[in-house]
């Protein structure tokens, strides 16, 4: 594989981050910086960030991953996904010195990643930023969990012949589990606003003028989540000419099954791709 990986220490607010780009032998002009979500390391559930960097260095894209602070390697406190701003600042400076070939940069994000992503760019409005690739973003709510599990998760349960089976056999009791529904279903019915990261995610997918691939897994409660939270702007959104939207139908959140893990990559490639086309746009293939 013509590809060279340089692991780096970079400093970000007085801490030590450590970081790995995979650069590739030909680089063109775009790259990608891989976020990594939830409290993972640079190489992400069952090393797919280490996957997916070597499949876009096959493709000409550099990339850059790291380990946020109070994770993996690096030093400092751990922040949540609406707090790591410099984290991803101080990432693409060293990445763009590794790579000086890349001119612009996409942020490609799985789940809290996804929505830090969407956060940096619309707070930080960055020139270097050219696109957003985001993996089931994390839009969670009490409310919005308990909504999401009474319209898919308890009726794909009680279709579920191994629940029933469980049933049977004592391996359920279904005085907890009736009481559970109850529970959530009392929940969902209380009318909420949405928290301040999420009106900024609904704001920044309703006015970037970016290019986003929103990527989403079908058997996944974190993006079925997300598309119910933005409600009625979710068709406004797509029928945006800068957003494309692909599902995997039968992934789960984080891609576990060697198919999954490889349509993600082959969509996230074929997307970019598009960065590179005479105008400098990423075209929107169809929703």
């Amino acid at each position: 594989m013509a590809t060279e990986e340089q692991a780096v220490l970079f400093d970000c607010a007085g801490d030590r981050l450590v970081g790995v780009a995979t650069l590739a032998q030909t680089p063109v002009e775009t790259g990608v910086l891989l976020l990594v979500g939830g409290r993972q390391y640079r190489a992400g559930s069952h090393r797919q960030l280490v996957s997916l960097a070597r499949r876009l260095a096959s493709a000409d894209f550099s990339s850059f991953r790291f380990d946020f602070r109070g994770m993996g390697d690096s030093t400092g406190r751990w922040r949540s996904f609406e707090s790591v701003d410099e984290d991803i600042d101080a990432a693409l400076t060293v990445f763009l010195r590794l790579c000086p070939t890349v001119r612009r940069v996409v942020l490609w994000g799985l789940c809290d990643a996804a929505t830090a992503a969407i956060l940096y760019a619309q707070r930080r409005r960055d020139s270097r930023i050219g696109g957003l690739c985001l993996v089931n973003p994390w839009m969670r709510s009490e409310v919005g969990l308990a909504r999401t599990q009474v319209r898919y998760y308890y009726p794909r349960r009680v279709t579920d012949p191994q629940f029933w089976r469980k049933l049977f056999s004592g391996g359920v009791n279904p005085l907890r589990t009736a009481k559970e529904y109850w529970q959530q279903w009392r929940l969902s019915r209380i009318s909420s606003g949405k928290e301040g990261f999420q009106q900024v995610v609904q704001t920044a997918l309703q006015e970037t003028e970016q290019p986003v691939l929103l990527l989403l897994s079908g058997n996944d409660l974190t993006a079925k989540e997300f598309v119910d939270s933005l409600g009625e702007v979710w068709a406004n959104i797509l029928s945006r000419p800068n957003v494309c939207r692909h599902d995997i139908e039968q992934a789960d959140h984080t891609f576990s099954r060697q198919s999954w893990q490889r349509e993600a990559e082959e969509m996230t490639c074929q997307w970019i791709k598009r960065a590179n086309d005479p105008v400098g746009v990423i075209q929107q293939p169809g929703n």
